[in-house]
């Protein structure tokens, strides 16, 4: 049998022989085998190294921009956090004040705070790595921010208080002052905090101070809403009308402005965004805007979610029963609403304020692609909202 085998394979035109036990796959002798050797040019390669090295150019600045903002966010966040766990601290042995002097605040701050130095007021650049602090429009000298006003404060009572330098343990550069009206805070309390990318950064506790610091020391720009940054202040600010932005434009231009998400058509959020980023500013924080109506009102006892309205504001004589009947998206249960009497609620005596008209004001806090955190101050009312990002509110710019 093995030999029929072989002599049918050979009769078949086969090239390998099949015997009893051993089984070979054959080819017939009528077909041809070619090795097929597949690869790049080095025209190809060259080409292919080109379009990746435009690519490249193209999106590593904006990549690199958006990276560096980020890194930065999260300084400033760490710096006002350390702040404020050293204030919420304070409160809650009954050490928020009132104070007299900044001098005398900062004596108890340095108890719960790590302060490598301290300069008074006189010696001001001392405490600051340059002589000059460079604005959206000029440049000012550290050592002429000698008062509340110079600092454009919004911590109530500052204008003519003075301020004073100190370095923290980190060795980040600070000029500050502090409110002597600043109403002592319930040491019970816990104060809501205002929040950046899921991280604490800082609450109400804070709101008795105003200050500017530089995160990144003796290193430029040196320039405010760059490395010089705010806190519960108005340094440097500027305000414009209120743009949009299409969707379209707004997908463009995201990763540059630090955007999430587009999904407006007519995004007024996006265009307020832009406008600030254009003159190296931010949208204010919720706890900034916060403040700025606290100062409007003359409280220091304002939060992110405060609410305060006047008594028989629309035909309501508990301010509590207007938000019974008009509780958009939740905000009563999570809110603090402060009813006061009187036509309207008074205003602060803050001068920091004082060219800040009513309006909406957008927040930098983006809650989706078509909503984002604002706050209305007005003579009978102030509140915080959660809004379509298609409504046209003010692109106040500020530090923060």
């Amino acid at each position: 049998m093995d030999m029929i085998a072989e002599k049918r394979g050979v009769a078949e035109g086969y090239s390998c022989v099949e015997t009893k036990g051993h089984k070979v796959h054959h080819a017939s002798k009528n077909m041809s085998f070619h090795i097929i050797k597949k690869g790049f040019t080095l025209a190809e390669v060259l080409i292919t190294l080109g379009v990746i090295g435009v690519v490249a150019a193209v999106t590593m600045p904006t990549l690199v921009t958006n990276v560096q903002e980020r890194i930065k966010k999260e300084q400033v966040r760490t710096v006002k956090y350390k702040l404020t766990k050293a204030t919420d601290a304070m409160k809650s042995l009954d050490k928020i004040g009132p104070y007299a002097t900044t001098e005398a605040f900062v004596n108890e701050l340095k108890k719960h705070m790590s302060i490598a130095k301290v300069c008074d007021n006189d010696s001001l650049s001392q405490c600051w790595p340059t002589t000059t602090i460079n604005l959206t429009d000029g440049t000012r000298d550290v050592n002429d921010i000698k008062k509340g006003t110079n600092l454009m404060a919004l911590a109530l009572g500052t204008g003519a208080t003075d301020t004073v330098g100190i370095v923290t343990g980190d060795g980040v550069p600070m000029i500050l002052v502090y409110s002597p009206v600043c109403n002592p805070l319930d040491p019970v309390k816990s104060y809501t905090w205002s929040v950046v990318d899921g991280k604490p950064e800082t609450n109400a506790t804070t709101n008795c101070i105003s200050a500017i610091f530089d995160i990144n020391g003796a290193k430029g720009p040196n320039k405010i809403g760059q490395d010089v940054r705010t806190l519960n202040s108005l340094f440097g600010y500027r305000r414009f009308d209120a743009t949009a932005m299409s969707k379209a434009d707004c997908e463009k231009n995201k990763d540059r402005l630090g955007i999430n998400a587009c999904g407006v058509e007519t995004d007024y959020w996006a265009g307020a965004v832009k406008a600030c980023a254009d003159i190296g500013l931010h949208l204010p924080s919720m706890q900034t805007l916060a403040n700025l109506a606290g100062a409007r009102y003359g409280r220091t006892d304002i939060g992110v979610h405060t609410i305060i309205m006047r008594n028989g504001y629309s035909g309501y004589a508990d301010c509590h029963q207007y938000y019974d009947e008009h509780d958009s998206g939740g905000r009563k249960a999570i809110s603090d609403i402060i009813c006061v009497d009187g036509d309207s609620i008074p205003n602060g005596t803050n001068t920091a304020v004082s060219e800040i008209t009513d309006g909406d004001f957008w927040s930098s806090t983006e809650v989706s692609s078509q909503r984002a955190l604002s706050r209305d101050i007005y003579s009978e009312y102030t509140s915080w909202h959660e809004r379509v990002r298609n409504n046209g509110y003010v692109p106040l710019c500020v530090g923060d």
